[in-house]
């Protein structure tokens, strides 16, 4: 049972250490950025004000992962819109980033963006303590966070564009979507337990 309904997305994607050019963490990282980093990101802007397809959008991508991650997007359609015109939406924008360069003003801001959000993270203690020790955990070794900004300043609109084409295809994706069902009013929550079930 829900209020409103949700789309699910996520694509297959390597990450550090998992790639034979290295840069490709970092353009995914770029590209994440482009479609949800903030109110002028992509999504943002064209899905939910001024197609106003969308209630909500997010993309989401963790470079530092042991094994292989997904590249998630997710939404929630506006009232008068369907999930599938909101799936097929989703997949514009992505195809339009396979094909257009991204141009060197939208991409210099979201890098600056995508470097902004690393250091104000690293103002917690905790944060960089639990970055050093996953790191050296999946084998990269904790020194590679000093190289963040340098990569990911480093990121061209080209290694974008080869990106979203290398793995957000197709044969990688899954989708799920929730279609809600009526809450009962008054009716008993769920336990825990039984929501794991």
């Amino acid at each position: 049972p829900a209020e409103l309904p949700y789309l699910l997305m996520g694509y297959k994607a390597p990450v550090v250490g998992q790639t034979e050019k290295d840069w490709e963490p970092y353009a995914l990282m770029v590209l994440a950025g482009i479609l949800d980093g903030g109110s002028s990101s992509r999504l943002s802007k064209n899905l939910v004000r001024e197609q106003e397809i969308a209630a909500s959008t997010d993309a989401q991508y963790d470079l530092y992962a042991r094994h292989e991650e997904l590249f998630l997007l997710d939404a929630t359609p506006a009232t008068g819109h369907s999930m599938k015109e909101l799936e097929e939406a989703l997949y514009a924008e992505i195809d339009k980033l396979k094909t257009d360069l991204i141009s060197e003003p939208e991409l210099a801001r979201v890098k600056a963006q995508v470097v902004a959000q690393e250091i104000y993270k690293r103002d917690s203690i905790s944060h960089q303590a639990n970055e050093m020790g996953a790191l050296e955990t999946i084998g990269v070794g904790w020194r590679i966070q000093d190289k963040y900004a340098d990569r990911i300043k480093a990121v061209t609109a080209a290694q974008v564009r080869e990106v979203a084409k290398k793995y957000l295809i197709e044969a990688t994706r899954t989708v799920a979507m929730l279609q809600p069902q009526a809450i009962q009013r008054g009716a008993p929550k769920a336990s825990l337990s039984e929501e794991i079930r």
